[in-house]
């Protein structure tokens, strides 16, 4: 019965580590279809840099890591209203797809885009500074 008991337990550690061992280079939320899901600012876990479609944390939202040269994969393309960066490090946004355009730089903070004149258009987005 103990051998049994430490051959499920090394299954279930050997199944946890292929779990953990997913690459979350890119968005990453509940539904796997579109990667956006209806959430709050409690949603957004630490070391990811999260976005919404609404001010104050609310409504469609994307979580990412590394970021995204085009957010029309996210269908979130000029869309975002409110980000919560929780990496740790500084995300760099651009007005336009492929890191192009004017930029703003997102430290470690929480709020509405609008504060600096970025409410609804943010095209890409990547760690690092501008």
């Amino acid at each position: 019965m103990q051998r049994f008991t430490r051959l499920c337990s090394a299954v279930g550690l050997a199944a946890a580590g292929v779990l953990v061992s997913v690459p979350a280079a890119q968005a990453s939320t509940a539904p796997a279809a579109t990667d956006v899901s209806i959430t709050a600012y409690q949603d957004c876990p630490v070391g990811w840099f999260c976005a919404w479609e609404d001010a104050g944390g609310w409504g469609r939202m994307a979580r990412f890591q590394v970021g995204s040269d085009d957010l029309r994969d996210f269908d979130l393309n000029d869309q975002i209203s409110s980000v919560w960066n929780r990496t740790g490090k500084t995300f760099c946004t651009w007005l336009n797809i492929n890191r192009d355009g004017a930029t703003w730089p997102v430290g470690n903070w929480r709020g509405d885009t609008s504060q600096y004149n970025r409410n609804d258009n943010i095209s890409s987005l990547r760690v690092g500074a501008c």
